[in-house]
C-alpha cells in the first residue's frame, strides 16, 4: 500500500549497508521517472553510479548491455524504489548474474507479483503500525511530542486508529490538527470515519481541502511539475501569479503536504503527488483538454496536434525526450489564453503568435533551435526562461522579440555551447538570475543584485 513506509525503509537499509559497498545507486521513483522521462534515464543514473562516470545509452537495450558486461565485478548495492513493471526491473537489474557475488539489490513495490515473478528472496510485506506506535507517530506532529496532552488524549486515540496505522496519513492529519481546536478535531474524525480504510488519499484530501486557494494552486504545481526542482524558480512564478508563495509554501511544509530537502529542493511523498493529479483529472474526468494542468507528454501532445486547447489549461508539458525537429504552428495555442508554464525540449514555434499567450510566466525551451521562426512572439509577463542545453548564439533571432519581457527574473543559459558571450540584456532591467554554465567554456553562477542592470559586454 501507498504511504506505509515502503521508501522510508529502504532509506534506512542503504544508508547502513553503504559503508559495505563501494559502489552504490539509490533510484528512486521509478514509476513516475519512468513515465516522464523513459527508463534510459534511469540506467544513465545507474551506470554512472555505479561506474562513477558519465555513460551515454541511446536504448533501453544499448543500457542493459552496459549493465550486464560492466558490473560483473562489482559488488553493488542497488535500491529500486517503487518499481511497477517487470521489465523496468529487467533493464535495470535483471540478472543477478550482472553482479558480484555479495551484491544486494532492494526493491520496493505496491505489486508483489513483480518480487516473485524476479524470485526475490527474502520478500518482506510493511504492515500498518500497530496502535501504540501509531499514536506516538500521530502526536509527534500534532503535539511536537511521542504522547497526546491530557485532555485530548481519547480524540487522539480515536484519529490516529482511523487512519489505519498508515505513517503518511498519520503525519498528514497529525501536521494538520496542530493548534487546532476541538471542534475542528471533531469535525476531522466525522470526515475520516466516512471514509474506507484503503482510500488513503481521500484522507488526505481533508488536509488539501483545508488549504485556501492560492495555496491549492501551489500544490498542484508541485504535484504536477515541480518535484525535485529547487523551490526559487517557482517561486518567482507564484508571486507574478500572485499566490503568495513564501506564506504558501511554508504552510504546506507546516502540514507535511510538502518537504524541502537541505538543498532547498521541493520534495512530496508519491501518495500527495497522486493525490494532487487525481484532483486534476477529476476536473473533467473524460476530456484532459479541460483540465488546468497537463504533465503527461502524451495528454498534451493530443491536445496541441488537434488545436483542443481551451483557457482552463494554465500549466502545459511537451517534454518528449528523444523526439526532438517538431514544429507547433500560432494556430494550435490560439485557445491558450491562460496558459503560464510552458515546458517543450526541441521543437520550433511557426506562424504568427501576435496577441498569444499573454498570461505566459514560464518557458522552458530546452534544446532550442539555433533559427527562430515564430512571428510576433511577444510574451510580455514572463519571468523564467530556460534556454539551456541550446544550439542559439548571442545573435539568435528570438533576442529581440524577447525583449518585451522587462519583468523576466531568471535566465537559464546552461550549456548553450554556441554562445560565445552574452547577448543584449540590457531590456531585461528586473533580471535577478543569470546562469551562464558550461558555455564555450564559461562556468559561472551570477546573482544579480536588485539594483544592477545587465548589460552587453
Amino acid at each position: 500500500m501507498g504511504g506505509i513506509g515502503k521508501t522510508t525503509l529502504a532509506k534506512v537499509l542503504y544508508n547502513n549497508l553503504s559503508s559495505q559497498f563501494e559502489h552504490r545507486s539509490f533510484l528512486t521513483d521509478i514509476r513516475e521517472t519512468c513515465a516522464r522521462k523513459g527508463i534510459e534515464c534511469l540506467q544513465k543514473q545507474l551506470i554512472c553510479d555505479i561506474l562513477r562516470t558519465p555513460c551515454d545509452v541511446s536504448n533501453v537495450e544499448e543500457g542493459i548491455g552496459v549493465i550486464r558486461s560492466r558490473f560483473t565485478s562489482k559488488k553493488v548495492l542497488i535500491v529500486l524504489d517503487d518499481v511497477d513493471d517487470d521489465t523496468h526491473l529487467n533493464a535495470l537489474a535483471g540478472e543477478s548474474s550482472s553482479f558480484e557475488a555479495g551484491s544486494m539489490v532492494i526493491i520496493t513495490t505496491r505489486n508483489k507479483s513483480i518480487l516473485e515473478e524476479a524470485t526475490a528472496s527474502p520478500i518482506y510485506q510493511l504492515k500498518e503500525l500497530p496502535s501504540d506506535q501509531s499514536l506516538i507517530l500521530f502526536s509527534r506532529y500534532a503535539f511536537r511530542k511521542d504522547s497526546p496532552q491530557s485532555d485530548y488524549e481519547v480524540i487522539s486515540g480515536d484519529v490516529a486508529s482511523t487512519t489505519g496505522g498508515l505513517p503518511l496519513a498519520l503525519k498528514v492529519i497529525g501536521s494538520f490538527l496542530c493548534g487546532k481546536g476541538k471542534e475542528v478535531w471533531e469535525d476531522t474524525l466525522k470526515k475520516l470515519k466516512k471514509v474506507p480504510h484503503i482510500k488513503v488519499q481521500e484522507k488526505l484530501k481533508i488536509s488539501y481541502d483545508a488549504l485556501n486557494p492560492e495555496e491549492q494552486q501551489i500544490f498542484l504545481d508541485i504535484a504536477c511539475f515541480f518535484i525535485g526542482w529547487h523551490k526559487q524558480s517557482p517561486t518567482y512564478m507564484w508571486d507574478a501569479c500572485e499566490f503568495f508563495p513564501a506564506t504558501g509554501i511554508e504552510v504546506l511544509s507546516l502540514l507535511s503536504l510538502i518537504e524541502i530537502d537541505e538543498s532547498g529542493n521541493l520534495m512530496m511523498h508519491d501518495q500527495l503527488r497522486d493525490l494532487g493529479r487525481e484532483i486534476v483529472r477529476q476536473e473533467n474526468a473524460k476530456e484532459p483538454w479541460k483540465w488546468s494542468r497537463l504533465w503527461n507528454h502524451k495528454d498534451a501532445e493530443d491536445v496541441v496536434d488537434n488545436s483542443k486547447g481551451t483557457r482552463k489549461i494554465e500549466a502545459l508539458c511537451l517534454w518528449n525526450y528523444g523526439e526532438g525537429g517538431r514544429s507547433y504552428t500560432a494556430e494550435q495555442f490560439k485557445e491558450l489564453a491562460n496558459l503560464r508554464f510552458f515546458q517543450m525540449n526541441g521543437g520550433n514555434f511557426t506562424g504568427d503568435f501576435q496577441n498569444l499567450l499573454p498570461q505566459l510566466r514560464w518557458l522552458q525551451w530546452q534544446d532550442c533551435p539555433s533559427d527562430f521562426a515564430a512571428a510576433n512572439f511577444h510574451p510580455k509577463k514572463l519571468v523564467v526562461l530556460d534556454l539551456s542545453y541550446s544550439d542559439i548564439s548571442e545573435d539568435w533571432g528570438g533576442w529581440g522579440p524577447l525583449k518585451v519581457a522587462t519583468e523576466l527574473k531568471v535566465l537559464n543559459l546552461t550549456w548553450c555551447w554556441s554562445l560565445k558571450g552574452t547577448p543584449d540584456l540590457s531590456a531585461f532591467k528586473s533580471l535577478e538570475i543569470l546562469i551562464l554554465e558550461n558555455c564555450s567554456g564559461w562556468k559561472r553562477f551570477i546573482l544579480l543584485s536588485e539594483t544592477s542592470r545587465p548589460s552587453s559586454p
